[in-house]
């Protein structure tokens, strides 16, 4: 990300007044973090890796958890660097394991390493440059000592930028779940939009047919009747032909109730 400069600023100011946060780099150690202290030991006394990388590059690496590769010269400085840099993490209330630091809701690699200069294809020398970098799975960004500024006055704006990043992107996710979560109660109240449509048009349905059906017992019921009337004027009404409308008509009427309670239901729902 890029970051405003006077945001930067800002929390610098805020860091360096904060009490409970001590930024000056001892001119030796004083009681080291256990990591520090563990460190110190790798690094005085190299293995057969770090005897190779002295051999090829003039320079030292841990072999624990802080990741310190520098010339045995600045070994002491990137020891009381390193401490200095976890007691102000974690008096800002951060946690810090291994050579990383987690902030809740990101976590940052951090390195000491001394910038080498290349002499020829298979050897380098330290340039008794030291490089501050801070990374997770790719460089965020990197404080070197320069003429003007070293490291160990840069620790404030390493903090600042580092807990700058995190609420950023906090604040970047607390936005996407915002967007996510009003996008799905969107699609909610089209899916309910939709099953209410789709509720009304089967009751429609249920009502167009109840209405249907009534009107085939309506016209069921005349058509008996005109065929009772017209065997009286013929003389043809015998039980035999009533006993047969009476059963239809008492099948057809039987139906009615059942039809009408329908249609009152489907109209009780459509209202």
């Amino acid at each position: 990300m890029e970051w405003d400069e006077n945001e930067v600023k800002e929390r610098i100011l805020e860091i360096e007044n904060d009490p409970r946060v001590n930024l000056k780099v001892p001119i030796k150690l004083v009681d080291p973090d256990p990591l520090v202290v563990d460190a110190k030991r790798s690094l005085t006394k190299p293995d057969d890796r770090s005897s190779w990388l002295l051999k090829s590059e003039g320079v030292v690496s841990n072999a624990g958890a802080l990741q310190i590769r520098v010339a045995p010269n600045n070994v002491d400085r990137s020891l009381r660097l390193f401490d200095t840099i976890i007691k102000v993490f974690r008096a800002r209330g951060h946690h810090f394991e291994g050579s990383t630091v987690d902030l809740g809701k990101q976590k940052f690699d951090i390195s000491i390493r001394e910038k080498l200069k290349k002499l020829d294809e298979y050897k380098k020398e330290p340039t008794n440059i030291l490089c501050l970098k801070v990374y997770r799975a790719y460089p965020r960004f990197e404080i070197y000592d320069s003429k003007s500024a070293l490291i160990e006055d840069r620790i404030s704006r390493a903090v600042a930028k580092i807990e700058l990043e995190v609420e950023y992107y906090v604040r970047v996710w607390a936005e996407n779940a915002r967007r996510e979560e009003e996008q799905k109660q969107k699609e909610r109240e089209r899916l309910e939009i939709l099953a209410r449509k789709k509720k009304e048009l089967d009751e429609f349905k249920l009502l167009l047919n109840a209405a249907q059906r009534y009107n085939d017992v309506k016209l069921m019921r005349a058509y008996i009747q005109s065929k009772e009337e017209l065997a009286k004027n013929n003389g043809t009404l015998n039980e035999s032909f009533k006993a047969g409308l009476n059963g239809l008509e008492k099948r057809q009427t039987g139906m009615i109730p059942i039809l009408m309670v329908r249609m009152n239901s489907s109209v009780r729902l459509i209202n």
